[in-house]
């Protein structure tokens, strides 16, 4: 159980998923940006492959925004207030 063990099943799973949420995203971002790096080389190539290549980088950003955007549920949900811990905007209750 190791850090998890005063923690019940829910609990446990809220906290594994916040870590892995936050995990994707870096882990995406480092995939967007080695995509960006390869688009530019392959501009050389043919312009189709340029375009495709950051097609998937862009798509890759709106991933990490869906994700972002778990995560401030979740921390949402945790704190019980309806402020954006992330942005400190108010949400809509």
């Amino acid at each position: 159980m190791g850090i998890y063990k005063n923690m019940d099943r829910e609990e446990e799973a809220r906290a594994k998923l916040k870590i892995l949420l936050a995990h994707w995203q870096e882990h995406n971002e480092e995939h967007g940006r080695e995509y960006r790096r390869w688009a530019e080389t392959a501009k050389g190539f043919d312009i189709g492959v340029y375009d495709a290549i950051m097609e998937a980088a862009n798509r890759m950003e709106g991933v990490n925004e869906s994700l972002y955007k778990a995560l401030e549920l979740m921390d949402k949900s945790d704190d019980g207030d309806e402020t954006d811990t992330h942005r400190g905007d108010p949400q809509p209750v």
